[in-house]
């Protein structure tokens, strides 16, 4: 979790973090030209247009994840079998890879991008400061142990995931670059 989001307390601040990374990312992407949307550099599984599919998927899962939280009234949960025990299907993360996305769709992977983190901070308004801090054990497969999670903790690893595809992204452009002028 990131230093800023562990000292924030309360929602508000958390919110004004996942705000301010997902800012962050946008403007990152937004450097991009179209035409470098669909590259994918040695080594890389993700085309640069493909963060933005990729960004939603922590988001999905922690969503769901924190409603079996609150479903099972913060008790221990145990994910191994579930349909929540992967981040993201194997379907899906092959779907990912395998994506090459054009200019044309960067205004729809924005938007779908847009809904999931409105998403979060709906769930996250709703929610009083007691209820936002209070964590439960959860079993994350293949861990055996129990992991405290929170949605104090859920918004950290998203805020952390936006930091961490922000660096990619712009790591990925400057890749692109070097094919450009070679």
């Amino acid at each position: 979790m990131s230093e800023q989001t562990r000292a924030a307390d309360g929602r508000a601040a958390a919110l004004a973090a996942i705000d301010a990374a997902r800012d962050r990312f946008l403007a990152a992407f937004a450097l991009a030209p179209d035409e470098a949307l669909p590259f994918v550099p040695a080594g890389e599984e993700y085309a640069l247009g493909v963060l933005p599919m990729h960004m939603q998927d922590p988001m999905r899962h922690y969503l769901a994840v924190f409603d079996m939280v609150r479903a099972g009234d913060f008790g221990p949960l145990d994910l191994t079998g579930t349909t929540e025990a992967d981040s993201v299907s194997p379907e899906r993360h092959a779907a990912i890879v395998a994506a090459r996305p054009t200019g044309a769709e960067r205004g729809a992977l924005l938007a779908e991008l847009a809904a999931a983190h409105e998403r979060v901070r709906a769930l996250v308004t709703t929610l009083d400061e007691a209820t936002f801090v209070r964590s439960a054990p959860v079993i994350y497969p293949p861990a055996s142990a129990p992991y405290a999670t929170s949605c104090r903790d859920i918004m950290g690893w998203l805020t952390d995931h936006y930091d961490e595809h922000t660096a990619q992204a712009g790591q990925l452009l400057e890749a692109w670059r070097r094919t450009r002028t070679a």
